[in-house]
């Protein structure tokens, strides 16, 4: 049995637009045994995912020293891989596949860590004008022929969705009316559309009557300042009470998501949700390149060209009552249905 690694240590988002690929080998070559390299934060993304038959973590994105790199090469050798395909260029990473001379180390050819590998893509991603999830198949497709491309699916456990409900109990919200969820943060990826506008949004949308369940991380929450002090009616903050599981949980029985261009945005579209996005102009961070895929999606996004000085302006010059009146449209029509 061959065994395959493939390494994506990055973002939510980033693991989500790669996993399809995952996907795609083990349903091309079932005898496969394919483990995903991914960082601690993304691994319950992989719960459930049964293409996937082995996973392996590192505590951040790549390895911080050369004890690291050694610790992580011994894992690898133990392993008996004779492929690693790299999704997301690190030195470090490389260079532990190196150590442990695995056979075949696939990547980019155009990174510092490329002399590392012995089969070289000749893939630009920055000005490619393809989207993520089609740069990593084209990555593949030389190695592992024949490939069915597949759209981002991530399944969603009984145990989540419960947890998930669990939670909005505590809270008082009634299980049987739809909320929507708004993410106002991002990892800086991506410019982001202001806290302000994000906050005015959830104001209408509670004065419409919309119970709204604020998300994010611990750090996010102080952020929010004075304003969900207390909580307004129709406004629910669990920033900073969620894992990744019970947020995935939260996402799928939510009736919409409204976020920027981050992680949760992915998650929905992966497990069904309609998506809201706020994206800049700017085609190495547009939808082109990375916006959401394998589901309904409105995504705004402002028609203009800019400089880079202008980036964030713009995507805040996308109006509240635009975005205010596409979702409450949407609900209506939902609720119709």
């Amino acid at each position: 049995m061959k065994r395959i690694l493939l390494s994506r240590t990055d973002a939510i988002g980033d693991l989500i637009l790669t996993l399809p690929v995952a996907r795609s080998i083990k349903e091309a070559y079932p005898d496969y045994h394919i483990t995903m390299l991914v960082s601690e934060y993304t691994e319950p993304l992989l719960e459930g995912e049964e293409y996937i038959d082995g996973v392996m973590t590192i505590p951040g994105r790549e390895l911080g020293n050369y004890v690291e790199v050694r610790e992580l090469s011994d894992l690898l050798k133990a392993g008996d891989f004779e492929t690693v395909v790299f999704f997301y260029p690190r030195f470090s990473l490389a260079l532990a596949a190196r150590m442990a001379r695995i056979s075949r180390r696939i990547g980019t050819g155009y990174r510092s860590y490329s002399l590392l590998l012995n089969e070289r893509v000749k893939l630009h991603r920055k000005d490619s004008g393809k989207h993520e999830l089609d740069l990593n198949y084209d990555l593949v497709e030389s190695a592992f022929p024949g490939l069915t491309r597949h759209e981002p699916h991530l399944a969603v456990l009984e145990q989540e969705t419960c947890s998930a409900q669990a939670l909005l109990a505590t809270h008082g919200v009634d299980l049987d009316e739809p909320y929507v969820i708004v993410h106002p943060f991002s990892h800086g990826s991506s410019p982001n559309w202001s806290l302000e506008n994000f906050l005015s949004l959830v104001r209408e949308l509670a004065s419409a009557g919309v119970t709204v369940l604020i998300t994010g991380s611990h750090q996010e929450r102080r952020r929010f300042g004075s304003f969900f002090t207390g909580s307004p009616s129709g406004v629910v903050n669990v920033a900073g009470e969620t894992d990744l599981r019970q947020l995935k949980g939260l996402i799928k029985t939510a009736a919409m998501v409204v976020t920027s261009s981050t992680g949760p945005i992915h998650i929905a579209t992966a497990v069904g949700t309609f998506a809201v996005g706020i994206y800049p102009p700017v085609a190495a961070l547009s939808p082109v390149r990375w916006g959401p895929r394998g589901g309904a999606n409105k995504l705004f996004v402002p028609a203009v060209t800019p400089n880079d000085r202008q980036i964030g302006s713009l995507v805040d010059g996308i109006k509240v009552e635009i975005v205010l009146a596409f979702i409450l449209s949407k609900l209506q029509a939902d609720i119709r249905l």
